[in-house]
């Protein structure tokens, strides 16, 4: 059949003056946008913008924004490798994967609250989910306790670090200094009805104190030894 001159072209067909537009562009434009701006400044219009294309041009690549979001979740793993952390003794190993996922989210904007809630698919992300199933199987883990203790894990480790990049950084982000937030906020704890919230009083420092590489020792140490107890049964 021939084609109809008066159809208007297919959505998402690039203009001749686009001929550059390639689905890496689009990904690294999305990488760019959240680096500078932050995760919710990704959207489709943002990222036509900043390639200087029609939004609608970017539906040829990525069919919503939603997976463009899933994209640009598994490119943020691909510099990240959990797999040269698999060894026999998989308690350092998991606790050196936890750790090694910790600072490599923290070096980028919003990375975390980006992937959690999030399975990726891609090769970089499965590439590093594959890791930690082999780790928690090599502990001795049933497939059924493996599968649910590797979605704890993940979920436990990607909350904590998106808790820690978010915890004070509007307030930081608005001149206010870190430490001078916290201990406004443990002064308003302080100065709660102690006869209502008396736990919350009486822990106000402990609960506002910036420890929070410490804070996640805590949680990964008792992730561990939460699943050696289950090998164990």
């Amino acid at each position: 059949m021939a084609a109809d001159a008066t159809r208007p072209a297919r959505r998402g067909r690039p203009r001749k003056e686009e001929p550059g537009l390639t689905g890496r562009a689009v990904l690294d434009a999305g990488l760019r946008l959240m680096d500078r701006d932050g995760l919710d400044a990704v959207t489709m219009r943002r990222v036509a913008a900043e390639l200087d294309v029609r939004a609608a041009s970017l539906y040829r690549y990525v069919r919503n924004k939603d997976e463009l979001l899933a994209a640009l979740a598994d490119e943020l793993f691909a510099d990240l490798d959990l797999t040269r952390h698999v060894r026999a003794d998989w308690p350092a190993a998991l606790t050196a994967m936890a750790h090694d996922l910790r600072r490599y989210l923290l070096a980028r904007r919003d990375s975390a609250r980006l992937i959690a809630g999030r399975f990726t698919t891609g090769p970089h992300g499965l590439r590093n989910i594959e890791a930690l199933l082999a780790v928690l199987r090599a502990a001795g883990l049933s497939d059924h306790d493996t599968a649910f203790a590797g979605y704890a894990c993940v979920t436990s480790l990607f909350g904590l670090v998106a808790a820690e990049q978010n915890s004070v950084a509007a307030e930081v982000a608005a001149g206010t200094p870190a430490r001078e937030y916290l201990d406004g906020l443990a002064g308003t704890l302080r100065a709660m009805p102690a006869d209502r919230y008396p736990n919350v009083v009486a822990l106000a420092d402990e609960l506002t104190a910036p420890d929070l590489a410490r804070r996640f020792d805590f949680a990964v140490e008792r992730m561990v030894a939460g699943i050696a107890d289950l090998a164990d049964r």
